[in-house]
């Protein structure tokens, strides 16, 4: 690459832009022109970095100030050969000057200090072009960053697999892809891809292949990003290196974004599954438990009955037995007191009636907060 600064030299004496010419060769990429508008026509076609003028020229002073106005050639370096009283004069306004008359000597230490300049200027020019690209860089990463981030955040709202997969194609369509996102959970499968384009058979069959071979692959042009539950497949990868390198490590970051809400997904399936078990059980639990201690109290009542059936059958027996008075009266008094123990026993509750009462006001109370959270 040619890094020789482009530089333009008007002046009326020839035998002076030769002198320059030989001693600048090289150096520069030089043009030398001998009448002010010949230079100006030139500058419309082709800007130098500098400008060489001696005010003697034909047309000088006009050249000089068309330069200096114009916001295109603004920026141009101009060396100013004139006398001293030109030097002072206030509508000369210029990067250098040299006055003369003096020595080819002088003017090329002049021209060297010009040609240092240019070279600050030129690394000045580079250092900021790298400058502007690397913000430029940064830029880019951040909107492409962004995009995840943008995702990350409004993944927590789907609610089933199909919309996560329908938010990161329409992600991806900001980078202007062409995206098939795959998913597997549990047998079932589901397929989409950006732009609501139909899967072809081949495409499916294509990432099936691709999804053992590893976390990141890229293969003439594509790329594919697997987890257990999720790939992506990016159909076209752009051919640059830089830009390709950066959409490479967003899309792998949303691709394990969508992975972890799809397992978040797979697991809150799971966990209502087990919460509605545990909620059957539960009420069934409760019942039975209601019914054991219902049915218990039935046959306490059923005994209570029978033994007071019995003591009065046994006290109709005694009055036809023809009993001496005195044993008649001891045997009713036996039978009298058993049926009040029996009665005082049943009327208070035993630990077993107990405990049933305290599983039953227990169940009720789960059953309760179970069917609230329903």
């Amino acid at each position: 690459m040619d890094n020789k600064p482009f530089v333009f030299l008007a002046a009326a004496d020839r035998d002076f832009m030769h002198r320059i010419k030989a001693a600048l060769h090289g150096s520069v990429n030089l043009n030398v022109f001998d009448d002010g508008e010949a230079c100006r026509q030139a500058l419309a076609a082709h800007g130098p970095q500098a400008l060489i003028l001696d005010t003697r020229l034909t047309g000088g002073y006009d050249l000089h100030r068309a330069i200096r106005d114009d916001f295109d050639t603004g920026d141009i370096y101009q060396l100013l050969l004139c006398t001293p009283d030109e030097a002072a004069r206030d509508d000369l306004v210029a990067d250098d000057f040299l006055p003369g008359p003096v020595s080819d000597g002088v003017v090329l230490g002049k021209i060297r200090l010009l040609l240092q300049t240019l070279e600050q200027r030129r690394r000045g020019g580079e250092q900021m072009a790298y400058a502007q690209k690397v913000a430029m860089t940064a830029m880019s990463s951040m909107g492409e960053l962004g995009v995840v981030m943008n995702f990350m955040s409004k993944s927590f709202s789907c609610r089933s697999i199909q919309s996560v997969g329908e938010l990161a194609l329409q992600s991806l369509a900001q980078y202007e892809l062409d995206c098939i996102i795959y998913f597997s959970w549990e047998g079932e499968h589901s397929i989409a891809r950006s732009g609501g384009q139909e899967v072809s058979p081949e495409d499916r069959e294509h990432i099936l292949q691709l999804r053992p071979l590893g976390r990141l692959l890229e293969l003439n042009g594509q790329m594919i990003v697997n987890f257990e539950h999720t790939s992506i497949l990016v159909r076209q990868m752009p051919e640059d290196v830089e830009q390709c390198g950066r959409l490479r490590d967003n899309i792998a970051m949303l691709c394990d974004g969508v992975e972890a809400r799809v397992t978040g997904l797979l697991m809150e399936h799971d966990n209502v599954l087990k919460q509605q078990g545990i909620r059957y059980a539960v009420c069934e639990i409760r019942d039975s438990v209601a019914n054991l201690h219902a049915r218990q109290l039935d046959y306490l009542k059923t005994g209570r009955d029978m033994i007071g059936q019995v003591t009065d059958d046994f006290e109709d027996a005694f009055v036809h037995l023809a009993l001496m008075p005195e044993a008649e009266n001891q045997l009713i008094s036996q039978l009298v007191n058993l049926r009040q123990r029996l009665t005082d026993l049943w009327s208070q509750p035993g630990e077993v009636e107990a405990r049933l009462q305290s599983v039953v006001h227990a169940l009720e109370v789960l059953a309760g907060d179970v069917g609230a959270s329903r």
